[in-house]
């Protein structure tokens, strides 16, 4: 039990840097909107102000950075908050079937845009990337992103910037 613990956690450090791609389970079978907590995504997102202090629960320090879990689950209960050499940011990932990227990230985009509401715009600066900002451009910017993994699963992962 005490390896296992040790390399959950030397993974979960790995995966901050990595957008946490190591740290999520099989793929899923259904659309990415339907593991999407919209009032989850609202919390965190307007946590963003406070570095996420309201909903960062127990954390470790791993040599890549100190990492927190979130009592806000916006995406499939594998959220975590990370402060590694940058500034502290909301990150979630998930595993998607292989051939799903681009279409759960055209599902998970419109499902966040809903979410998220008439106040943001988003943007897609690259194939596999969608960004969400304020029309404004005050607070956090929120970037979507699919992408095959180094161990060859596609990932579709989700980062709020304060």
């Amino acid at each position: 039990m005490r390896l296992t613990s040790t390399l959950r956690n030397s993974l979960m450090g790995s995966a901050a840097l990595l957008t946490l791609s190591a740290c999520t389970s099989g793929p899923v079978e259904q659309s990415v909107t339907t593991y999407l907590n919209c009032d989850d995504l609202k919390t965190a997102v307007a946590s963003a102000d406070n570095g996420f202090d309201d909903i960062k629960r127990g954390s470790r320090t791993t040599r890549y950075g100190q990492i927190w879990r979130s009592s806000a689950q916006a995406f499939n209960d594998a959220c975590s908050i990370v402060s590694a050499s940058g500034p502290t940011y909301y990150t979630c990932s998930g595993s998607v079937e292989s051939d799903a990227g681009e279409s759960q990230l055209e599902a998970a985009s419109d499902g966040i845009g809903q979410c998220l509401g008439s106040a943001w715009s988003s943007s897609s600066p690259a194939a596999g990337e969608t960004d969400f900002q304020r029309q404004d451009g005050s607070g956090p910017a929120l970037k979507l992103k699919s992408f095959e993994n180094d161990r060859g699963a596609q990932m579709v992962m989700m980062r709020i910037d304060p």
